[in-house]
């Protein structure tokens, strides 16, 4: 069985666009990872507000209660949970 060799630049090139391609995969989902968590951020601040207006204005307790559950189930996975899988 004979063993087929690549040309010499051939080995070096798709080493080097390997490298690059890393490079710009680390730096897109270290983009993601910060937009992921400001956008929960948005998120349970905004639920929360939500929660405690309705729950304070007696428009809808029960609905007020559970955004306010809701929101802090949120914060929680967007302060704790999420930045903890990121440096996985």
């Amino acid at each position: 069985m004979s063993v087929v060799q690549a040309p010499a630049g051939l080995t070096g090139t798709v080493q080097g666009l390997a490298q690059q391609f890393t490079s710009i995969m680390t730096v897109i989902l270290s983009t993601l990872d910060g937009t992921i968590i400001d956008v929960a951020r948005l998120a349970y601040i905004s639920v929360l507000m939500a929660g405690l207006l309705l729950y304070y204005t007696h428009a809808e307790r029960r609905l007020g209660k559970d955004l306010i559950k809701g929101g802090i189930i949120l914060a929680i996975l967007a302060e704790f949970v999420f930045p903890a899988l990121v440096k996985l």
